[in-house]
């Protein structure tokens, strides 16, 4: 998905360019096509955005899962569980490295979104300067399009919580294994 809608902002950044320097066609259908490559750019950064919160929201979950392993490893050794002890530490050291790498990810993709937001600044500029004043330049996503999006977002989420489930589920039977092998 990432290389998808950053593939799209390219190209519509490099097709905006080209009508703004083309002498092809009348200066009407030119500007015409660069209302259509900042939407697309527009569109592209509205995904990117979807991209960040959705690894904004990973990079939680995984730090709630270092949590709770914690806790796990925490009160297995109140019993003097070895193995849950060891269990618990490596779950929890997975999460948190997971969880670092998601937040590097959030960070990269937040310097991504000022590079983009920078050049739909530069093409906005120009249009106005051709004397577009185009309603919705700066608006936000139709409803409909929201919609869609939330409910990608959560279908996401509800994805990931069952993913993340049936993991701690196979954790939970691996470790119940490995207590049966002991005894």
């Amino acid at each position: 998905m990432f290389n998808d809608w950053k593939q799209a902002w390219r190209e519509a950044v490099d097709n905006f360019r080209r009508e703004l320097s083309g002498d092809e066609g009348t200066a009407d259908s030119r500007t015409r096509a660069m209302q259509r490559e900042f939407s697309s750019a527009q569109s592209a950064m509205d995904k990117l955005d979807g991209e960040i919160r959705r690894t904004r929201r990973e990079a939680g979950e995984e730090r709630e899962n270092e949590q709770i392993c914690r806790r796990r490893e925490e009160m297995a050794k109140k019993i003097d569980d070895e193995e849950t002890i060891r269990i618990a530490a490596e779950f929890a050291i997975r999460h948190a490295e997971r969880a670092a790498i998601l937040e590097r990810k959030v960070e990269v993709l937040v310097q991504e979104r000022q590079l983009v937001e920078r050049d739909l600044d530069s093409m906005k500029q120009v249009l106005t300067e051709r004397g577009v004043s185009r309603p919705g330049l700066n608006a936000e996503p139709k409803q409909e399009m929201r919609e869609m999006f939330e409910e990608r977002e959560r279908e996401n989420r509800d994805f990931s919580r069952l993913e993340r489930e049936e993991r701690e589920r196979a954790a939970a039977e691996r470790l119940e294994e490995l207590k049966r092998k002991m005894k």
